[in-house]
């Protein structure tokens, strides 16, 4: 009985060290796209407001209009809404990747933000 209980503890801590390298490993990714993001958005228009409060990006347009951009660290995603609708995505090793259609972040966002009033080009 105290071997498996051993053995137990041996593999809990194995897994939750890979998981907190792996989380560590994602908010590390998450941070440089959103920075990234926030940085290219800024310099493509001047009717784009970014203001970053932890993990969420709110991206604020001239015309009233906003989306939002958050660090879904539990999921191991990035989440991107406007009133136009909402989009997951996951890195893969070339890009963040939506779930289902598999478009780039930046491409959603370009193409919601022009949606939203605001020429801007990624």
């Amino acid at each position: 009985m105290a071997v498996k209980r051993l053995i137990n503890i041996i593999v809990f801590n194995i897994v939750s060290t890979f998981m907190i390298n792996k989380d560590s490993e994602f908010l590390t990714l998450a941070e440089e796209a959103v920075t990234a993001l926030q940085d290219r958005l800024e310099d493509a228009s001047d009717e784009v407001e970014c203001t970053r409060n932890g993990n969420v990006l709110t991206i604020e347009l001239d015309n009233g209009q906003e989306a939002v951009l958050n660090i879904q660290a539990p999921m191991h995603e990035l989440w991107f809404a406007s009133r136009l609708g909402g989009y997951h995505f996951k890195k893969t090793d070339s890009a963040w990747l939506e779930n289902r259609t598999g478009e780039s972040l930046e491409s959603v966002v370009e193409r919601t933000i022009v949606s939203l009033g605001v020429s801007l080009s990624l």
